[in-house]
């Protein structure tokens, strides 16, 4: 059956609205073949009606050949893998390209996005937030692109999650080329998805598309870092025209990476400052989140050190004074924290928490 949705939908011509009217009206694509003329003519233009008519087996037969060799699949909007959140909305495409597993979306499935030039503070962030949703059995969504994208994807694969990389090319073009590798990890245990042709290179204008694809996917979307002119601010309007949350993390306001979120925040997306706040709005986890840190052992004298840093940097003189300890004390406690997860030291000697 895929190897008609592929070859009907590839026909020069025919594009969402087209293929909608047609399978609709046949019953699938397979059909639309067997068709008349004459009831094609009544129902797309001539042109495009001869198309249909001039496609023969040997076409048909090697755009399947091509689906196997490639381990891609095409789904359409009467297949029962298309993903239901895009039946209830004519915006979103009739035909799906995927390669991995078939995208069944679940409730409990988040975006994540922000900008392809993330602080270390946005790295962090973002991979504290996808960690703990994972944890909690949320699907992660994103774009496949860099930055924070990559950290989402990743981060899920790291803790065993299921992830979606949604492109704005074709599923058989790795873009940015440096994520190859990872977009082959996630076939693996994920899914990577599209609606453009398989061969589609990833034109600017085709973002805009694969940004509504993400937020018609996902139950809410988080956005860690933007800038103010960022494309995470599309996907995060897609969201609320579809009635979705938007999360968003604020950052200082001097830092150009955190105004976007700064903005959202403003202007009634919903701050999340730790995975409580995401939670809450489904009504799990909340007194596990809550007491994460608090459910902490250590020894007294390490636990002192952990209660003094925290999410905001600090000196190692500042923790000195603080501590009371001599020197060769203090840095083994912080190697301890450091080695174990709990801190990160960042350039200059300054410790902040990262739980």
């Amino acid at each position: 059956m895929e190897e008609y949705i592929y070859t009907l939908y590839s026909i020069k011509g025919i594009g969402p609205i087209h293929y909608s009217k047609l399978v609709k009206y046949f019953g699938s694509a397979e059909k639309v073949f067997d068709a008349p003329l004459s009831t094609l003519k009544n129902l797309v233009p001539d042109n495009i009606a001869l198309k249909i008519k001039n496609t023969s087996k040997d076409d048909i037969a090697q755009n399947l050949k091509f689906l196997e060799e490639s381990k891609s699949k095409c789904i359409d909007l009467l297949s029962e893998e298309y993903p239901e959140p895009f039946r209830l909305h004519e915006m979103f495409p009739p035909v799906l390209f995927y390669r991995g597993k078939s995208p069944l979306i679940t409730s409990k499935s988040i975006a994540v996005v922000g900008t392809r030039t993330p602080t270390r503070y946005g790295v962090e962030v973002a991979a504290k937030f996808i960690s703990d949703l994972v944890e909690n059995g949320f699907m992660i969504i994103s774009g496949g692109a860099r930055g924070i994208d990559t950290v989402a994807h990743k981060t899920a694969l790291q803790k065993g999650g299921y992830t979606i990389a949604v492109l704005g090319c074709g599923i058989d073009v790795y873009y940015p080329p440096e994520n190859r590798s990872l977009l082959q990890e996630i076939v693996k245990s994920g899914t990577i998805l599209s609606e453009f042709l398989p061969g589609t290179k990833p034109l600017k204008e085709n973002f805009p598309r694969r940004n509504r694809l993400i937020a018609g996917l996902s139950s809410g979307v988080l956005v860690v870092e933007a800038g103010d002119k960022s494309g995470a601010l599309i996907t995060a309007r897609w969201a609320l025209e579809l009635g979705k949350e938007v999360y968003a993390v604020p950052g200082p306001i001097n830092s150009p990476m955190s105004r976007g979120t700064n903005q959202l925040i403003r202007d009634g997306a919903k701050m999340v400052l730790g995975i409580e706040d995401i939670l809450e709005d489904f009504g799990i986890g909340l007194e596990v989140a809550k007491n994460e840190v608090q459910e902490i052992e250590l020894p007294p004298t390490v636990k002192k050190i952990f209660e003094i840093i925290t999410y905001e940097p600090l000196s190692f003189d500042e923790i000195l004074a603080k501590s009371k300890l001599c020197t060769p004390d203090l840095l083994a406690i912080l190697f301890e924290l450091e080695v174990d997860g709990f801190i990160t030291e960042l350039p200059g000697k300054y410790y902040k928490r990262k739980i």
